[in-house]
């Protein structure tokens, strides 16, 4: 009895240490290896308004950065005067009317870079880049030297605005803005984020990477096993469940700090694509704790409901007559399932945890596990325990 104590007590121990990581090891394999959910968590940020309004401003300042729409403006406006041999006085006047003609121009290029990253051309474009540049990820968080995509040691993610540079362009010009045309093609980036942990993240996901398919199922045994093993199994269910919860709210609470700590660290111009980002690249996991800690609350009351207790005892008692009424009530009707059903009350335990694993099975078969997916399981199962009580049969006298 001690030595199957102490060894649940190991398994569960360990099984709660891994916990952590077998969350983040998760997520990196399947968030950020798996396309068509990296796709789904990044696409939406196309339409975004933080991440527009931040892409509209530095497009906008890149194109008057490289065109100098003020001297444009100015020139033109010179080349005029000397084309129309108009005398100084009317010189100085256009030279009055150069800069609030460039502040309406600016004001221009502004509302079309707006158009063209609020188009649902660009929502299309966008996502189509991200899939594009999923690869291209996974090479800049494996370290490959292949990587199109650069991530500095302190955590610097830059954006490529070529692209975008383009539409901007052939968008002018269909509109006549005579300077459009000049142009250039940009060969630059601006930097999204300066986020130490993406960083970190390229350490976890190279770690991830190699335990993320194993770990979550290795830890999720080490747990069950206790929970079996252990010769006091409701005291063993309310302390998994008690430190699950636990530990599941803690990391949490450390996921909503790290938002806090990152967009007060970038800025306050950054501070919105920021935490977009970061609830868009981590929302997966967050999910999935959020789930952990209602699964710890469901695992540590049903240890409290085999637990002591004269209050729990009761309410265990008229549970169990009412399952006695509505198995006489079966067996008045004339339905039954003969032997089997008697197999059934002597193998109560096993029947009812196979009936567990079963309900479980949609939950995991519909990731990310969510706290909707663990209620949705528990209530399956309680429905199928349920049933399966009012199916045993008690053995029949032998006269």
């Amino acid at each position: 009895m001690r030595a199957r104590s102490v060894a649940a007590g190991a398994l569960a121990t360990v099984g709660l240490l891994l916990v952590p990581g077998a969350v983040m090891a998760h997520w990196a394999t399947v968030q950020l290896v798996e396309t068509e959910r990296f796709v789904e968590a990044l696409a939406p940020l196309a339409d975004n308004p933080a991440v527009q309004d931040r892409i509209i401003v530095e497009v906008t300042a890149l194109v008057d950065e490289q065109v100098d729409i003020s001297g444009v403006t100015s020139d033109l406006l010179s080349g005029l005067g000397e084309a129309l041999e108009l005398g100084d006085r009317a010189q100085d006047a256009l030279e009055l009317v150069s800069e609030p003609i460039a502040a309406g121009v600016r004001a221009l290029v502004a509302d079309v870079v707006g158009e063209v990253v609020r188009s649902p051309a660009f929502s299309s474009a966008w996502a189509s880049s991200v899939e594009l540049l999923h690869a291209q990820g996974i090479r800049l968080l494996s370290g490959s030297p292949d990587s199109l995509l650069e991530l500095d040691r302190d955590g610097t993610l830059r954006l490529p605005l070529g692209p975008i540079v383009a539409d901007v362009r052939a968008a002018l010009v269909a509109q006549g803005v005579p300077f459009a045309a000049a142009i250039p093609d940009i060969d630059r980036s601006i930097v999204i984020a300066e986020v130490p942990n993406l960083a970190l993240a390229r350490v976890i996901y190279q770690v991830g990477i190699a335990i993320g398919v194993w770990l979550p199922w290795v830890t999720a045994a080490l747990i069950a096993g206790a929970i079996l093993l252990s010769p006091r199994r409701a005291l063993t269910l309310r302390t998994v469940g008690v430190f699950l919860a636990v530990i599941a709210g803690l990391l949490a609470i450390g996921f909503a700090l790290a938002r806090t700590a990152l967009t007060a660290y970038v800025g306050p111009e950054s501070s919105a694509l920021v935490g977009v980002v970061f609830d868009a690249v981590l929302g997966y996991a967050t999910t999935t704790i959020l789930a952990l800690l209602t699964l710890g609350v469901l695992v540590g009351l049903v240890g409290w409901w085999f637990g002591p207790g004269a209050r729990v005892s009761t309410w265990r008692a008229r549970a169990a007559e009412g399952m006695s009424s509505a198995r006489a009530a079966r067996a008045r009707s004339g339905f039954g399932l003969g032997r089997f059903g008697e197999w059934m009350l002597r193998e109560r335990l096993m029947v009812h945890s196979t009936l567990i694993a079963l309900a479980i099975v949609p939950a995991l078969l519909t990731p990310p596990l969510s706290v909707l997916s663990v209620l949705a399981s528990a209530l399956l199962a309680l429905g199928l325990i349920v049933l399966a009580e009012v199916l045993m049969s008690e053995p029949a006298a032998v006269s």
